[in-house]
């Protein structure tokens, strides 16, 4: 997998290799970006289950102010430190459980990247975006990435549906804040 576009365009990325994990298709990584294409610059994005951190790095290739990786896999976090070796000094990784970091983060951010098992049940998945919205600053973007078979998220009155498509197995939800 490779860096799609931007400043670090076609740095490899190192992936998972595990039955668990399920890398994003570079067609899908490139509809997300090019949906936020004049959104990402001098922005504070926050890649949540991150595992190798592809779609952060592509966001801080593509001029992203700061980004902040959340994963909990000692496993992912090796091959995304590895991954972030030689990148401009713009971004933390946090190796907490999401659910954690949500509820405890001071900070607020432009981008979300939610791109969490696909086990999960859209129960806790909704959970998990509500208590999203007290991170988010004014009319930011949640990046969702779901199985498409993946029941119905219920969302609440503080997001709008900005764009919803599916790739092969892949749902993408992005979200607005409104």
């Amino acid at each position: 997998m490779r860096i799609l576009a931007g400043k670090y365009k076609s740095k490899k990325i190192q992936t998972i290799n595990s039955a668990s994990t399920r890398p994003m298709m570079s067609k899908v990584r490139e509809a997300i970006f090019n949906s936020l294409q004049f959104f990402i610059e001098d922005k504070d994005v926050l890649d949540l289950y991150a595992g190798s951190g592809s779609l952060g790095i592509e966001a801080l290739s593509r001029g992203a102010k700061f980004t902040t990786f959340v994963e909990k896999s000692k496993e992912c976090i090796d091959i995304l430190n590895n991954n972030l070796k030689d990148l401009d000094n713009n971004f933390k990784v946090t190796n907490i459980a999401v659910e954690t970091f949500v509820q405890s983060s001071i900070n607020n951010y432009d981008i979300v990247f939610y791109d969490p098992p696909f086990e999960l049940g859209s129960d806790f998945v909704s959970t998990e975006l509500k208590n999203l919205e007290n991170i988010l600053k004014a009319k930011s973007y949640v990046v969702i990435h779901r199985h498409k078979a993946s029941p119905v998220i219920e969302l609440t009155k503080n997001y709008e549906i900005h764009r919803e498509k599916n790739y092969g197995q892949s749902k993408i939800l992005i979200l607005r804040k409104v």
